[in-house]
């Protein structure tokens, strides 16, 4: 074994055996409110800094026609304003004492994420509680923000390139489950949304029953619970939200899309339906996906890039969603290619993994990258709070971290040529091409 690859083993070794002897599920408590908040703590006083992060069970998924988009929305209306703080006061305060924020939202949920000092923790706590409850949802502030949005999805999506092929073929591969349309929405809702509506959606999934607050860091878990009831335990609960009860029907054979736009080189990608994440072929997917489109020596880069000298850019694999969702192959083409060639390699490609699998050192080597990223995203606080919360969302429970890995470790190199076999199939496939106007495939 090369002395690089022993190295790395070893550092990875190393990492695991530190960070399963001082992180474990034994040492993280968990409480719920009366009215459903559930809260996951867990001490750390190495440096005196805490992690605050707040989930909310809602994204795109939740969303319905004529209402795309206003997850991610809300997500920007949480920081303009509530009724006891005005627009711009939840950054200034955080900054003020010595914090920083940010947020995200998916497909699956939304995050709310905070960085302060331990000494900031009241105050902190305090202005989480108060935009769960009070968000203020002014006439102005509220049209000024549909116009960031509106702007952010014309720079994001209408003029990038990519994304506007990656929202077509999603849209065509996926057509009756809500993953139908991105996180940023569709712009006629976007600019069609009526305020009532997007307040009833605010009561229905920020509600405490429906929210996660996972806390890492240096505090003491009984004093930071007197103040999380102080603060959130008025907060009423609100009936459940609807269930997402539609299951994406099989896909019955290939589909194909061209989108023609004005453009300096054409896009090129190929989606196949692939599993949810408690589908243990996810994470065979997951390691598949590293030796075939993730960097420079991959299967399909060396192929396409280096050898045939067909594109600039190889990238793509599986995401991590609730319910099945797609694995993605996207190539940036070199000007003036033809398009089906690139197709016929990747399909060339898939064969060889379904005729042969991977070779003991890819399988190895996608293993190790799955692990030691894993672990690395364990190293801090931050880390051990979004993957705590990411479990709860994704998996139903917290717990689902400290058994993570052993479904990585459950693949067999194996298992791969079938379940290469059961996905990579052209019933299973959406291609899309996006050609600059007047230019040939």
């Amino acid at each position: 074994m090369p002395k690089k690859a022993v190295i790395f083993i070893l550092s990875l070794c190393w990492l695991t055996v530190m960070l399963q002897a001082s992180f474990k599920k034994e040492d993280i408590k968990v409480f719920q409110l009366d009215n459903g908040l559930k809260i996951i703590l867990y001490e750390d006083h190495k440096i005196p800094n805490i992690s605050y992060y707040t989930f909310f069970r809602v994204g795109s998924r939740c969303e319905r026609p004529g209402l795309t988009g206003v997850s991610h929305f809300i997500e920007h209306m949480m920081f303009n304003g509530t009724k006891k703080y005005g627009p711009g006061e939840f950054d200034r305060l955080m900054e003020f004492n010595g914090g920083a924020n940010n947020a995200y939202t998916g497909d699956d949920f939304t995050a709310y994420t905070d960085w302060f000092p331990s000494t900031a923790l009241e105050k902190m706590v305090e202005l989480e509680a108060d935009r769960m409850q009070d968000l203020l949802f002014d006439p102005q502030v509220l049209e000024s923000e549909r116009g960031v949005v509106a702007s952010e999805r014309r720079l994001s999506v209408e003029n990038n390139n990519e994304a506007i092929l990656y929202e077509n073929v999603r849209a065509t591969a996926i057509m009756a489950h809500p993953y139908h349309w991105d996180v940023i929405g569709w712009m006629s809702d976007i600019l069609g949304w009526r305020p009532d509506d997007i307040k009833q959606y605010y009561q229905t999934y920020y509600a405490p029953n429906n929210a996660v607050l996972v806390v890492v860091g240096d505090f003491e878990s009984s004093k930071l619970m007197e103040l999380i009831k102080k603060y959130y335990g008025q907060i009423p609960a609100q009936a459940p939200p609807p269930p997402i009860i539609t299951v994406e029907p099989p896909q019955q054979g290939r589909k194909e899309v061209v989108v023609r736009k004005e453009a300096q080189t054409p896009s090129f990608m190929v989606v196949y339906h692939g599993p949810a994440c408690t589908n243990p072929d996810f994470f065979t997917l997951s390691i598949l996906q590293k030796p075939l489109v993730e960097g420079e020596s991959s299967r399909l880069y060396r192929r396409l890039v280096r050898q045939e000298q067909l594109a600039l850019s190889v990238s793509g694999g599986i995401e991590e969603k609730i319910d099945p969702f797609l694995f993605m192959i996207e190539v940036k083409p070199r000007p003036g290619v033809d398009l089906t060639r690139i197709e016929k390699i990747i399909d060339e490609e898939l064969a060889k993994i379904i005729q042969d699998g991977l070779t003991e050192t890819e399988f190895e080597k996608a293993r190790n990258i799955g692990l030691s990223s894993f672990y690395f995203g364990l190293q801090t606080n931050s880390g051990k709070a979004n993957m705590l919360g990411a479990m709860e969302m994704l998996y139903g429970s917290y717990e689902r971290l400290f058994t993570y890995i052993d479904s990585y470790l459950a693949v067999k190199r194996e298992d791969i040529p079938s379940v290469a076999r059961k996905y990579f199939n052209d019933l299973n496939k959406t291609t899309g091409y996006l050609l600059p106007e007047g230019g040939q495939r």
